[in-house]
Parts: structure tokens; sequence; C-alpha cells
């Protein structure tokens, strides 16, 4: 018996990894109906989350949207009814407006500013368009306008002011027309000579002659020596200035501030002499032609209708004025013409004789009577 207990002395009695053994083997023998049940209840609990969930998220969104529709979109509290517009042109604020497409009646949060700016600055005559919102229905529109400073025409002597036949031009170049005729855009110099189906409202003239006709007028706008009237683009080659006092001076296409400044020394130089030019070519480096007006030339005279020289061919007799018949035929009529008188003989004149001189008979004096 001490011999059998020796022999498990150094022995575990107790073995963890059979007894796991026997643990996994009794998890086999759970049942299947509880199982299904298990995983039923999962998915039971599951779509019961899902449909409180989306019904949730379907009321939020409904709800949300009427009350913003109730509350936002169409409460009058946030209609645009304090539009400031500014501008500084012809552009009226009914124009400004229609063009932007803003109504009193729109909401300030529907308003898409973007959209406004670019339809703003589709129109010919705006150059730069500043918006700026505030709530709850404040807009402000802040327009500048392009400055034109000449009429494009194709004839020189139209009135632009009169006619549709005439664009006005800023100093960029960019077309416009304007509605509204102003008193400051009668005194503008015109640019003639151009082709007026070539162009239309917002479109730049990118062409040689206009834009040196352009930079003309803008080096020269500020001068009271000498104002441009009308400058001819038709040669092609060169600028056809006439002044306000009919002076026509020749430009060329390049270096307008160049010739500019020599027609100023021109100027400089003919001032003193109290001359008055006439025509001058800036074409031409060196040795530049000048004309004057000649004072001294006699005016031509009135046009008058020639006088008719008289007739001298007899007057003819009419019926009424013919005499009478006789039984032996016509009288011949008298002769009225006067005779030539006879020539008196001309004497020679006869010196007189001297006669000589007497002397003067003496005074007799007369008594004193008292």
């Amino acid at each position: 018996m001490s011999a059998v207990k020796s022999q498990y002395k150094n022995q575990r009695l107790f073995r963890p990894g059979k007894q796991r053994r026997q643990q996994h083997l009794l998890e086999v023998s759970i049942r299947r109906d509880k199982e299904r049940a298990i995983r039923f209840k999962a998915v039971s609990w599951f779509l019961f989350k899902f449909i409180v969930f989306s019904a949730v998220c379907a009321g939020l969104w409904f709800g949300g949207r009427e009350g913003f529709r109730r509350y936002v979109w169409e409460n009058p509290y946030f209609f645009l009814n304090e539009t400031q517009v500014h501008t500084d042109g012809t552009l009226t604020r009914e124009q400004i407006l229609v063009a932007a497409g803003v109504t009193d009646t729109m909401n300030f949060f529907q308003l898409n500013l973007d959209k406004v700016r670019g339809a703003l600055e589709a129109l010919p005559q705006v150059e730069h368009v500043e918006l700026d919102r505030g709530l709850p229905n404040k807009l402000s529109i802040d327009i500048s306008e392009r400055q034109p400073i000449a009429w494009l025409t194709d004839k020189p002597e139209i009135d632009p002011t009169a006619t549709d036949k005439a664009f006005l031009v800023d100093s960029r170049g960019y077309i416009m027309t304007s509605r509204k005729r102003r008193l400051d855009f009668i005194h503008l110099p015109m640019i003639s000579g151009v082709v007026l189906e070539d162009f239309c409202a917002g479109q730049k003239a990118n062409t040689l002659e206009i834009q040196a006709a352009l930079e003309l007028i803008r080096l020269n706008a500020d001068s009271l020596r000498w104002q441009i009237r009308s400058v001819d683009v038709s040669k092609g080659y060169c600028l056809i200035v006439t002044d306000r006092g009919r002076a026509k001076v020749t430009f060329g296409l390049d270096e307008i501030d160049r010739q500019l400044t020599r027609f100023y020394r021109i100027l400089d130089d003919v001032e003193p002499k109290h001359l008055e030019i006439q025509t001058v070519n800036l074409l031409i480096e060196r040795n530049i032609p000048v004309t004057f007006v000649d004072d001294n030339q006699p005016e031509p005279p009135p046009e008058t209708s020639p006088v008719k020289p008289p007739d001298k061919t007899p007057p003819k007799l009419t019926a009424a004025a013919s005499p009478a018949p006789r039984a032996g035929g016509f009288v011949k009529p008298e002769d009225k013409t006067r005779p030539t008188p006879a020539a008196t003989p001309v004497r020679r004149a006869v010196p007189a004789a001297a006669t000589p001189k007497r002397d003067p008979a003496p005074a007799v004096k007369k008594p004193f009577r008292t």
C-alpha cells in the first residue's frame, strides 16, 4: 500500500486542460429552439431601432421644412424691403433692379449675390459692382459706370445726339448706348469713319485706329489750348483731327504722346505771332509742314444772280396795239424814232485882248448936314 502511494506522490490530481475539454462538450448540447429565439430577438430589436430612427428623421425633415417655409421663406419680415441703389451714371433704379432680378417680395435667404453681380456686370454701361446685404431685409447695390469720352459715328457731319446711329465709347474702348442724353455728352469729340455694323453695345473696339484715337483724346482731355472736335479714322493709316477752329492736324497711329508733344511745341511758336493754323502734318519727322490762314486774302463776293442784259430787239406788235385796217389796206405805222441832232461845230478858243487899267475916280466928299 505504501508502494502505491509513493508511485502517485509527485503527480497532480487536477488537470485544467481536461476540464476545458469537458466544458466544450457541454456547450454543444444547447437546444436548437433556444438559439433560434435568441436570433429572432436580436433581429427584431434591430428592426425596431431602425424604424424608430427613420420615423424620427422623417419627422424632423418634414417638420423642419414646413417650419422653414412658414417662418422663414414666406415670412414678410425677411423680404427685401430696404434695397439701396447707388450709381454715378445714367442708369436708373428701375433698370438696375430689373437687370438684377431683385423685387420687394424676394426673400433675403433666396438672394444669390454671384448671380446678381453677373447680371449687372453684363450691362454695357457697368464697369464695377459692389453688393452688400444685412439681416433681416437690407441690400445695398453700388455701381460704377463707364464714363464715355467720345462718340462713334460713320459720318463726320451727322449730329450723334439726334440719331440712333451712334455709340458712346469709354477710354478703354468699351462701346455703350445711352437712352438718356445728358448735357455733358453733347460736347464730346466724334470718331468718324467707323463701320457701325461691326460693333455692338458691350463689345470692346480693339482696332488700331480707334485705340489710337482714344489715346489721343485721353491725353488731350485736360488741355485748354487745343480742343479736339472730330477724329477721322477712315484713312486707315493716320488720324485726321479737326479742332474747334476748323484746323486739320494729321497724326500717325504710333507714339501718340510724342506727336502731341511736337504739336504743342508748334503751338508755342505760333501763339506769340498771332497766327492761325490751317493744316499740320505730323507724319513727317523733320521739317513739319504747317500752313496758316491768310488774313489778307479777300473774301469771295456773295453769290448773286447774274443781271440779264436788256433786250434790244424791237417789240412785236400785238393785235391790240396794231393800227386799225382801212379800205386800202393796213396803214404803215408812224416812225416814232427821234432824228439824230446835227453836229455842232466846235470853235477854237481865242484869248481876249488885255484892257488897260483905269484909275479909280476920286471919292466925292459930301457935306455934313446937321
